[in-house]
């Protein structure tokens, strides 16, 4: 079968990039044929795509086979020629390209980029005629797909930063939801919250939607020895060239200052002076000092942007005492932010802390007792910068805990899943679709409430406590614990079932 994908932007980091990949990763496993469009520069270095090429609205161009192992399928990624501007839903860098939220483009600027986009998809489907077809994002894949190839012709998958970054803030978003919805064969998402609140903005979409959870390459992610995982990804950090670009050490002394100059504009300058998409240089030797500890690790994987609530994390550990170690495993603007906290409870700057509070988005709950008590904490905490999963699962396969502390209405919580396919017990904020996880994962470890918290004021402190019950349990019963969670997602979670799925979604 040939199926045809648009997604807008790459397929790698977190979130849609890597569900869009995945699945276009196992339908060629399973003998399709796939024409992926998205942005994602140098494909060919991944190593499930056949060819690569671009394509304009009149037709494709410098198509070019790469060197990928055959399999019974392909894969053909094109990269539409949109320019030099990449809208986005949360503001981040992209290599080769202006960024600029959606709400913030001028419609103009939307006009252009829907009517590139669906002139690709015209050309495509022109090219090689898909017998089937998925739109990332109900905005604006989905419309895109609906004016490209006509109604009943495509699958919109809502992941979730559609509805809340762009369609609940700004009514021409929730239109263009609206008309791509209205000519979708079905609308795909991940949990039964997510599509409740498509089916809000659309009510089209009532009646045709699909559950299809994403998955976990859990022969990727799996349980293993803490010190073997990180000196397996350490080695292979050491031989990474890219880690060179990554945020230098010499940076916390920046942010640090920062803080306690009050600039703490300076902050976002500091995070766009390195590439965040990449480790950082020394995140070797920090795992290899990871892997001598002997007391507790919680860690965080994923975007470093307020939303995502990476501070209760910090704080929280403050609150365990001494013994508890705090893994960051992410990239994102907001990495300076966290830095000047973590250098705020180090020297046991209450007032320092204070100025955070009241002029970020960070939400901060620690007392100023508790910071001045907090002296010595950066010893305690280790960033790594972004780590892909060539080094991601080995990391979290040395956690006890993997905390999922986001206060986004999540489309489904899928580092979760990852956690707890590595042996990490999950512990997630206990709302829209990671309440789904939350319930599904404590079923299967039989402790209702264990691996959740409640979110809102005083979460800061109801996570540690929820980390202190963790901790408490001997550790032979957390690995039972941990093994049957891991069962869930072997059985449940795969990225085999997504496909399928998906592609029964699309009727073919």
């Amino acid at each position: 079968m040939r199926i045809l994908v648009w997604h807008g932007w790459l397929l790698e980091g977190t979130g849609s990039n890597v569900y869009t990949a995945k699945v276009a990763e196992m339908w060629r496993r399973q003998g399709h044929e796939v024409v992926l469009l998205c942005q994602q520069p140098r494909s060919e270095r991944l190593g499930f795509v056949d060819a690569r090429g671009i394509v304009r609205p009149e037709g494709v161009l410098e198509l070019i086979d790469t060197d990928a192992t055959p399999e019974r399928g392909r894969v053909i990624v094109l990269r539409p020629d949109i320019g030099s501007l990449l809208p986005v839903f949360v503001e981040d860098e992209y290599e080769g390209f202006e960024v600029k939220r959606f709400v913030d483009l001028t419609a103009r600027e939307l006009d252009a980029y829907l009517d590139v986009n669906v002139g690709a998809v015209e050309a495509v489907a022109s090219w090689r005629r898909p017998d089937a077809a998925v739109a990332s994002h109900l905005v604006p894949g989905a419309v895109v797909a609906r004016r490209a190839l006509g109604d009943g012709s495509f699958v919109a998958k809502v992941h979730g930063s559609d509805l809340e970054y762009a369609a609940r803030i700004q009514e021409r978003y929730a239109e263009l939801v609206r008309e791509g919805v209205g000519g979708a064969r079905a609308v795909a998402g991940a949990s039964r919250d997510v599509l409740r609140r498509a089916v809000e903005m659309a009510p089209a979409a009532r009646g045709r939607t699909r559950v299809i959870p994403p998955g976990v390459d859990v022969d990727r992610w799996r349980p293993r020895d803490r010190a073997e995982a990180l000196g397996d990804a350490a080695r292979r950090l050491d031989a990474d060239p890219d880690t060179a670009r990554g945020r230098p050490a010499s940076m916390d002394r920046s942010s640090a200052s920062a803080l306690a100059g009050g600039d703490l504009e300076a902050l976002d300058a500091l995070a766009r002076t390195y590439d965040q998409s990449v480790p950082d240089p020394d995140a070797a030797g920090r795992l290899r000092s990871l892997a001598a500890a002997t007391g507790p690790v919680v860690g965080y994987l994923g975007k470093l942007i307020p939303e995502k609530g990476v501070e209760r994390v910090l704080e929280a550990a403050v609150l365990l005492g001494p013994e508890a170690r705090v893994v960051v495993v992410g990239f994102g603007l907001g990495r300076e932010l966290l830095a000047a906290l973590v250098a705020a409870l180090d020297q046991g700057d209450a007032a320092g802390h204070a100025r955070l509070g009241e002029r970020s988005r960070l939400e901060l709950e620690l007392e100023p007792g508790e910071v001045r008590a907090a002296r010595g904490f950066a010893d305690r905490v280790m960033f790594t910068g972004r780590l892909d999963h060539r080094y991601a699962p080995e990391v979290v396969a040395a956690l006890d805990v993997l905390v999922v502390p986001s206060t986004l209405e999540e489309a489904f919580g899928m580092v979760a899943a990852e956690g707890a396919a590595a042996g990490a017990l999950p512990l997630v904020a206990r709302h829209s679709s990671l309440a789904e996880v939350a319930e599904a994962l404590e079923g299967a470890v039989g402790r209702p409430g264990t691996l959740s918290f409640e979110p809102g004021p005083g979460a800061t402190r109801r996570l540690a406590a929820a980390l202190e019950g963790l901790l408490a349990v001997p550790v032979d019963e957390r690995r039972r614990l941990a093994l049957a969670a891991r069962g869930h997602v072997a059985a449940e979670w795969t990225w085999e079932r997504t496909a399928e799925r998906l592609l029964e979604a699309t009727g073919g």
